[in-house]
């Protein structure tokens, strides 16, 4: 069964993957996240629940391919053999696609190699795919900027995927304890808003409510107050 309290929830819908971070470059883009992560949840940015690298060869229409094959290479060199796998297979017939993706997974402790090697590769040339993309997912609770005290009556974990290549994006689901849009829900968000890696769009913030049985939760339009 799940959590019997009504949240306010804000997350991007399935048309829309991703959001874009603000910052430009990469190290901008981490100092961002590092000041959401130190005032506004639980969570350290060095304490990601997951890390991994991607290197993608060149697509059929992509020019110079031989420059994604040298950075998958070079990657190789670095942080040693990737599992490797088509990107996709064709239809019906099953028969994989030239174009493959290598994938590196991480511990923690491999965090700061990883992004410097991101850093210092910069600026990536531009492919259909990557043609190299760091991913880091994080789980955390919300707290309060000011007082640094965490948000209670938090039955859920929030949680934000951040994609760092040549350019960088994230897709968050925060989950707030609040069950209305009331004065206070708004002076949380001016709270954290200066702090927020991403521009929060209200009109993707959803009330989710449990059903009857508590077996999943309905969300509807917020109502502001």
């Amino acid at each position: 069964m799940i959590p019997d309290k009504p949240f306010i929830f804000y997350s991007l819908p399935k048309s829309r993957t991703t959001q874009r971070l603000t910052g430009g470059k990469i190290e901008k883009v981490w100092a961002g996240l590092n000041t959401f992560f130190r005032n506004c949840t639980t969570v350290s940015i060095n304490e990601p629940t997951s890390i991994q690298l991607t290197a993608y060869s060149a697509w059929k229409d992509d020019e110079f391919p031989e420059i994604a094959d040298k950075i998958i290479a070079d990657t190789k060199i670095i942080f040693g053999e990737p599992k490797t796998e088509p990107l996709s297979y064709h239809y019906p017939s099953g028969v994989p696609d030239t174009q493959t993706k290598n994938e590196w997974k991480f511990d923690n402790s491999d965090l700061s190699k990883v992004l410097d090697y991101l850093i210092k590769g910069q600026p990536w040339p531009k492919f259909t795919f990557g043609p190299v993309e760091l991913i880091v997912s994080y789980d955390f609770n919300l707290i309060d900027p000011l007082t640094k005290i965490e948000l209670p009556n938090q039955q859920s974990k929030s949680s934000i995927m951040v994609w760092l290549s040549r350019s960088c994006s994230c897709s968050p689901d925060l989950c707030i304890p609040f069950d209305t849009a009331d004065q206070k829900f708004k002076d949380y968000l001016n709270k954290i808003d200066a702090y927020l890696p991403f521009k929060l769009e209200e009109k993707y913030l959803r009330l989710g409510r449990p059903n009857k049985n508590r077996t999943q939760y309905t969300f509807t339009k917020l109502k502001t107050e």
